[in-house]
């Protein structure tokens, strides 16, 4: 390895900046710049990357959260650190996966077989409730969030 070659995790960011990406355009989003870098991660589990408001340049617009598990946006106005938009997506998450379980389907859902919704929704109960323990463990996070 040379003093040029990317790192594992520059090659690991590099691929979850592409599925933040993807995300941003899927869901149409209009949106300035998205960071260079994440604002947080653990490779391989997860990133919080964020993404830059269109009306108001350089002001954050959103959070879009990457990695071992399902790619996912939120607006930034009421969650200005990582560490909140990592609980935000972790309490979102539980919810969903519970509503799921009720059998309550969002229209995004619609076209998923009736048989991949159980497991989904316990996808997104387990893996939201591992963001808000990661969210709540401050040891996790760096001094000034913590």
């Amino acid at each position: 390895m040379t003093a040029t070659d990317p790192t594992p995790e520059d090659t690991w960011c590099a691929a979850r900046a592409a599925e933040v990406l993807a995300c941003v355009q899927r869901q149409a989003l209009e949106h300035g710049r998205i960071g260079e870098w994440p604002a947080w991660h653990v490779m391989p589990y997860a990133s919080l990357w964020a993404v830059e408001s269109k009306n108001r340049p350089e002001w954050m617009g959103w959070w879009v959260i990457a990695g071992d598990l399902p790619t996912d946006v939120l607006a930034a106005h009421d969650l200005p650190t990582p560490r909140d938009a990592m609980r935000a997506f972790g309490k979102r998450w539980v919810l969903h996966g519970e509503s799921l379980d009720r059998g309550d389907v969002p229209p995004a859902w619609a076209h998923l077989a009736d048989d991949a919704l159980p497991k989904l929704a316990a996808t997104l109960k387990t893996r939201g409730a591992a963001l808000q323990v990661w969210a709540d463990d401050a040891a996790s996070w760096p001094p000034e969030e913590a």
